[in-house]
């Protein structure tokens, strides 16, 4: 895997057991599911301010079943996030949206490698909504199964 923000979608592209799967439909005690879509669990955790806005309760580790209305307003949110994202915020601001102390790059890091690293979330966050939009077509949950 070149970059960590990166959504999978083929599970035999999975490298190792530290991915977040997130699954069409409710939880069925069933992993590594072929109509799931994969992310490092270090690329998710980008993901963890914008989902705790509507699901406090959730947790990486755990098994998370969302209703498909709330995964829209989690999409919107995070759509949100992308534009304000492309429009190179000062890293101050960031904090408002990305709690640095849940991903694996600390705050330095990811400034020295900002404009890589935002062009590649920007990507993974436009593949993940539009995944969102169309499974809620369908579905009535998203399931998150943490790690």
């Amino acid at each position: 895997m070149e970059s960590p923000f990166e959504m999978i979608t083929n599970v035999d592209k999975v490298e190792n057991a530290y991915y977040i799967e997130v699954k069409p439909g409710e939880y069925n005690a069933k992993y590594w599911n072929k109509e799931s879509v994969y992310f490092a669990d270090e690329a998710f955790a980008y993901f963890y301010t914008t989902i705790c806005k509507y699901v406090p309760q959730y947790q990486p580790t755990q098994v998370t079943e969302i209703k498909a209305e709330t995964w829209l307003r989690i999409s919107n949110q995070l759509q949100e996030l992308a534009y304000f994202l492309s429009t190179n915020p000062p890293m101050i601001k960031l904090k408002k949206w990305i709690d640095f102390s849940k991903v694996e790059e600390t705050y330095k890091q990811f400034d020295h490698h900002k404009n890589k690293y935002i062009s590649e979330l920007i990507n993974m966050i436009n593949e993940f909504t539009v995944w969102i939009t169309e499974v809620c077509q369908t579905q009535s949950y998203i399931t998150i199964l943490g790690t």
